[in-house]
């Protein structure tokens, strides 16, 4: 009776692989034949519409529930002047950038809304110029009462974007 001999590790390795070797190359061919395929299709208007649902969606509104943060609630916020001895006649407060309101009397308030970026310009007055971002409604997270702000000259003080709480 013959004794057959212990196959090492490595050609029992070589024996396995050259099973898997063949169908492994054609799954790769394959997957590379699928994706010329698709890429050949993707080239025309038709196969976009057929392959491609953002193509289906181009130009259509989304439906759908808004979030709570998207709605539009609106708050006032009043920016005050850290500095009451400089005339600031010539500072308007910008919500987005669109001059809004001049300040009066060392403050001036806005109406604002979720996302709105709030800045006070005082480029056409020199120096360094400090504000405090001030209001009463617990529904806006952000910027908090008493936060101050700094417009240095030719600068704008940037105060946002505006968050309100969901």
């Amino acid at each position: 009776m013959e004794q057959k001999r212990q196959q090492s590790y490595e050609e029992r390795f070589l024996n396995a692989y050259e099973r898997l070797e063949k169908p492994l190359f054609r799954v790769i061919l394959l997957g590379f034949v699928l994706i010329l395929i698709a890429q050949l299709v993707l080239s025309t208007p038709q196969g976009r519409q057929f392959l491609s649902a953002t193509d289906r969606m181009e130009g259509q509104r989304a439906t759908g529930v808004l979030p709570a943060a998207a709605e539009s609630a609106a708050a006032q916020l009043t920016i005050r002047s850290v500095d009451a001895t400089a005339s600031l006649s010539k500072v308007w407060v910008k919500v987005n950038g669109v001059p809004t309101s001049p300040f009066q009397d060392g403050m001036a308030t806005v109406s604002i809304k979720q996302g709105d970026v709030v800045t006070v310009d005082t480029t056409l007055l020199p120096g360094v110029f400090r504000f405090e971002v001030d209001h009463d409604d617990p529904a806006i997270s952000y910027p908090i009462p008493g936060m101050l702000v700094e417009a240095m000259e030719g600068q704008l003080a940037e105060v946002g974007p505006i968050h309100f709480m969901k």
